[in-house]
């Protein structure tokens, strides 16, 4: 944790100095999976909000998402325990994306890195924590639909790795995925 919150003051710091005397827009902007909905029904998904900050060809854009999934058994007439288990992920990444801007259209590429968290708890069981890192090299395009407003998609090649020890082993977890996504921007 302090590790993130280090590396967010630095990429602060250093967004700041290189922004300090240029033209900023800020932004809100929100994603859509493109994944099938059997997926997302039964793996979750988070949806996350964006914060773009553009300046001067380059953008830099914070992300956060969080998802939480919940399951309970009740059982009406019989001699088993009532069971519940719930899984909850956040995770904060920024993207650093030089832009290439043509009338409309306006391609970006370039990575997200941050760091993910989730916890699992079940009924008469120990809870589990665990986090990750978050590397994601990025390409997406958008069109403007007016000077404030843009929609658009990107593929994102996510590569998520952790390291959790248990009582007698370390397990360590490597996930690489493609992601597309559809995000709508509003600029202020």
């Amino acid at each position: 944790m302090k590790k993130m919150v280090t590396m967010l003051m630095v990429l602060g710091l250093f967004s700041s100095i290189s922004l300090a005397q240029q033209q900023i827009k800020f932004g809100l902007g929100f994603e859509f999976h493109m994944f099938p909905s059997a997926f997302v029904m039964e793996q979750g998904s988070p949806l996350g909000v964006y914060v773009p900050i553009e300046t001067s060809g380059f953008l830099i854009e914070p992300a956060l998402s969080y998802y939480s999934i919940t399951s309970n058994r009740d059982w009406d007439e019989s001699d088993y325990d009532d069971y519940e288990s719930v899984s909850t992920n956040w995770s904060l990444v920024v993207g650093a994306f030089k832009l290439f801007e043509k009338e409309k259209l306006r391609f970006y590429a370039g990575a997200r890195i941050g760091k993910s968290w989730s916890t699992y708890e079940e009924t008469d069981s120990d809870d589990q924590e665990s986090d990750a890192t978050v590397l994601a090299p990025t390409v997406g395009v958008e069109y403007f639909i007016s000077d404030n407003f843009s929609f658009g998609g990107e593929g994102m090649y996510s590569m998520i790795s952790s390291e959790n020890e248990e009582d007698e082993y370390t397990r360590t977890t490597k996930l690489t995925t493609l992601i597309p996504t559809f995000i709508v921007r509003f600029y202020f």
